[in-house]
């Protein structure tokens, strides 16, 4: 193997992998990254044997094709302490990778390509293109919600629910509900749903741009598939039933009021300094046009924030994690926001409210109140 390769050409697809490889692993050759050079292109795949990712680069000349292994964060390192313009020379030696570059020389250890783990896969069921920035959006309006080492591993990933040429995204961790649908996606008669797992959206959010470039999705029954121009990601699916979110969702609530946005998210923030760090309890009282933010910690401190909204209904009082409301508060992206709700002890609905709401935004988001 043999070839010469600009310094920023190697870089991206090395940053696009790097979140996938582990650093800490009882395989070795789990925190290497494949370099394969073939069809006049350079590939290089990373894997944690749940997730796969391949990126692709031009290259500047192909002397010699090959395939082997080396360290990804050692490699990735090289490259960023690299000039931005220079021209980086990969040359397999026997069992060492030689990077050169101007006076620069490297000698890294390598693993056998052929020892290199595939990502297992069976035949996919159903497949179409969706633009970047949609996929994104989808998940980038839910992922906060997934839940962390739950119990329930099924509620430790993304849901994706595809029907009658919608895709929905959703994210619970038992305490709060993130909702949201792109319908304007020509995704045919296909049904299915599928749960991605944690791990997987976050580096799809990380790796997605907000560009209007199509990417084809493939889904089967245990893996789910993106391809890109540049990169191709495969992850491993929970094998779970996901909960019967549309029950987790009030659809007639007796209660609503309207607040700005950028006002309650300020008074939310001062507010959450008080608050007890572990617990993160606040609680909201609200009454007629005003909302009274109070939050209080084990040392007898307190913080209280006045919000004037609209609301017409009965006075109520009811306790938050302030977290979970800065999350949804930050993810919306309309100018007033609509809180929904029934009674104190129920989940609260918040989604956004006016007239660019719809344009602007197919979400909406369940929180549960705590007790203090």
């Amino acid at each position: 193997m043999k070839v010469t390769i600009q310094r920023d050409a190697l870089l991206k697809p090395l940053q696009m992998i790097n979140g996938v490889v582990e650093r800490r692993q009882t395989l070795p050759i789990l925190s290497n990254v494949l370099i394969n050079i073939k069809d006049g292109k350079l590939f290089l795949t990373g894997t944690d044997l749940e997730i796969e990712m391949i990126g692709s680069a031009p290259v500047i000349e192909v002397s010699e094709t090959g395939a082997t292994t080396v360290s990804a964060r050692k490699l990735l390192d090289i490259c960023r302490a690299l000039p931005e313009e220079a021209e980086v020379k990969l040359i397999l030696e026997g069992d060492h990778l030689l990077v050169r570059s101007g006076k620069s020389r490297f000698m890294l250890a390598t693993l056998p390509a052929h020892d290199f783990p595939n990502v297992e896969e069976g035949p996919f069921t159903a497949q179409f293109n969706i633009s970047q920035s949609t996929l994104k959006k989808l998940l980038g309006k839910t992922y906060f919600a997934m839940g962390q080492q739950d119990v329930r591993h099924y509620l430790n990933g993304a849901l994706f629910d595809i029907n009658q040429g919608v895709v929905k995204c959703v994210a619970t961790d038992g305490h709060r509900l993130a909702f949201s649908s792109a319908q304007d996606v020509n995704v045919g008669a296909i049904q299915t749903k599928v749960i991605l797992p944690r791990k997987s959206v976050l580096e799809l959010v990380r790796l997605l741009d907000n560009s209007e470039n199509e990417i084809t999705i493939c889904i089967g029954d245990n893996h789910f598939r993106v391809i890109a121009s540049d990169f191709t990601f495969t992850s491993k699916l929970i094998n779970a039933q996901y909960p019967d979110y549309d029950k987790l969702i009030p659809r007639s609530v007796a209660n609503s009021a309207i607040a700005s946005r950028e006002v309650l998210k300020q008074a939310l923030t001062r507010a959450s300094i008080l608050s007890n760090e572990k617990f993160r309890g606040i609680r909201m009282q609200l009454d007629r046009d005003m909302l009274r933010i109070i939050a209080n910690n084990p040392e007898q401190e307190e913080a209280e924030e006045l919000v004037q909204l609209e609301y017409q209904g009965n006075g109520v009082e009811i306790g938050f994690n302030v977290a979970y409301l800065l999350d949804v508060v930050s993810t919306i992206a309309t100018d007033n926001i609509r809180w929904s709700f029934n009674d104190p002890s129920g989940g609260v609905l918040i989604e956004s409210s006016g007239a660019e709401a719809d344009d602007k935004d197919h979400s909406l988001y369940v929180v549960m109140p705590m007790r203090l």
